[in-house]
């Protein structure tokens, strides 16, 4: 681990997502991380790879799946933590990726289901869209 590749791995706006949502949840798997941002596999499998190279992410393959961990090396929190309090403030991003991350949390669906939820999650957005449109001005 090296301070610039952290630096680096920190550098694009999807890999700060994802270093959010993973601090918070301590534990995700990749196909959750991909949902929750609604990134393709290919894309969050790259990114989640540089992070990963980079130190910032440790991962664990359980069976099918590989969860993602955030590194307990403090001297990438003393990196990480800083840019990450940051891109909080600035990106509003973060925070509707955190509301997708608890809503998809308490709907009891796993990596197992998570298709489902991506169903019901779009059918919601859709039928949010729908009312709005609708709405008396």
């Amino acid at each position: 681990m090296s301070t610039i590749d952290v630096l680096k791995a920190l550098s694009d706006e999807t890999r700060i997502r994802m270093v959010n949502l993973v601090a918070v949840a301590r534990d995700l798997c990749a196909c959750e991380i991909e949902t929750v941002l609604g990134v393709n596999q290919s894309n969050a499998s790259r990114h989640l790879n540089r992070l990963k190279t980079a130190g910032v992410f440790t991962a664990e393959r359980r069976g099918l799946w590989v969860h993602y961990h955030p590194s307990s090396a403090p001297e990438v929190g003393r990196i990480v933590h800083p840019i990450l309090e940051a891109a909080r403030t600035d990106l509003s991003e973060l925070a509707a990726d955190l509301e997708r991350l608890t809503d998809y949390r308490a709907s009891g669906y796993t990596c197992e289901t998570i298709g489902e939820w991506k169903v019901a999650e779009t059918t919601r957005q859709q039928a949010t869209r729908i009312s709005v449109q609708t709405m008396p001005r």
